[in-house]
Parts: structure tokens; sequence; C-alpha cells
């Protein structure tokens, strides 16, 4: 049970923090204040879901829930002032909201540089593809918006996903006895293969197709 709850805190932490970060690539002159409400909604309510599967385990004032709690303050402060144009109230809730997130992942993984690389990568990757997903029903909001910043997700989706591919062979070549038959690491031989063809079925090849 403890792994389905930590697996489920750290998805709705890496959307919180992909998707808030990837809100500069598209101007609100543009798209309207609109776009960026619905993007720190995302955000904030990610955020919030991350708060309430932490404090089953842990303190309510804990290091990592009271980032949140900032991190939701400044969701909530973009959401309700944020105009049509960005000014440097905004930018200073952006900074602040993306710096509490970062420090929330590293607390998450007790200050280990490779898990918390992992996680930031892995985040950025979800971040971009739902970033880009929200953007491209947008267009049905403002028909006239430029494709500039949609293909700019799409180029950084490649780009990850080549860092993300690049990590997962390098992680089967040293954890490779997790994928010898009969092996009883981790959660089994089968098991193993199972998630392993998933990450890569659902997770590389359907993405790198789709973002095509």
């Amino acid at each position: 049970m403890f792994y389905v709850i930590a697996t489920a805190e750290f998805f709705f932490i890496s959307l919180a923090l992909g998707v808030g970060f990837f809100s500069f690539l598209c101007r609100p002159e543009e798209t309207g204040a609109g776009f960026i409400k619905v993007v720190h909604a995302i955000t904030g309510c990610s955020a919030l879901i991350a708060l309430g599967i932490h404090i089953t385990y842990a303190s309510s004032t804990s290091p990592q829930a009271i980032f949140l709690y900032i991190v939701m303050a400044c969701s909530l402060l973009t959401y309700a002032l944020h105009g049509d144009r960005k000014t440097w109230p905004m930018w200073l809730f952006y900074l602040v909201q993306n710096a509490s997130l970062v420090w929330v992942v590293m607390i998450y993984h007790n200050m280990y540089p490779p898990f918390i690389l992992f996680f930031l990568s892995s985040s950025l990757f979800l971040g971009v593809i739902t970033y880009a997903m929200v953007l491209g029903h947008w267009y049905l909001v403002v028909p006239k918006l430029s494709e500039e910043p949609l293909k700019k997700a799409v180029m950084i989706t490649g780009a990850l996903l080549v860092v993300k591919m690049a990590g997962t062979g390098m992680g089967m070549m040293h954890f490779h006895d997790f994928f010898i038959e009969g092996s009883s690491l981790g959660a089994g031989y089968m098991f193993n293969w199972v998630m392993l063809t998933m990450r890569v079925g659902w997770g590389y090849v359907v993405i790198g197709i789709m973002s095509y």
C-alpha cells in the first residue's frame, strides 16, 4: 500500500512542477489570461492532492507540506490576479512556486542527487506533454493563436523523450539482473518485464508517434 501512496504522490508533485514550469512558453497577450488560469488551476489542484496524500503518513506541518502550501498560495494568487500581461508580481509568484516545488522534490528524495535528477526529468516530461495537450485544446478558444508555442512544446517533448529513453537503457543495463528469467528481484521477473514494456510502449513509443 505504501508504494501506491508514494507513486501517487510522485505523480501529482511531478504534474504540479512540470505543467507550471512550462507556462512561460505562451505569452498571455496571445492566449488571454484564461489559459494561464487553467495552467495554474492544474498546478494548484495537483499540489493540493499531493498534500492530501502526504498528510496520510506525515505531519501537516512537515517541511514538504509547508512548501506545498506555498505552491498552492502562489497558484491561487496567479489564478485570481493574472491579467492579459505578465507583470513582475506574476513572475515572482512563478519563481517562488517553482522553487518551492523543486525543494519539495529534494525533500521527497532525501537530497539524493540521482533520484532528484530522475524525478526532475520525469516531471518535466510529464509536464510538457500535459501542457502541450492543454495548449492544443486552447486553439479552440483562440483559433488565431500562433503555432510556435505548440511547436516549441513538441520540440522539448522530443528532447526529453531522448533523455528518458537513454536513462531507461542505462538503467536496464545497470539492473540487468532484474530481467533475467527466474529473477525474484523487484516485483519478480515477469512483472519487471511488464513494467518495462509499459514504460517503453506507452511512455516512449506512443508519445513519440503522437508527437510526430
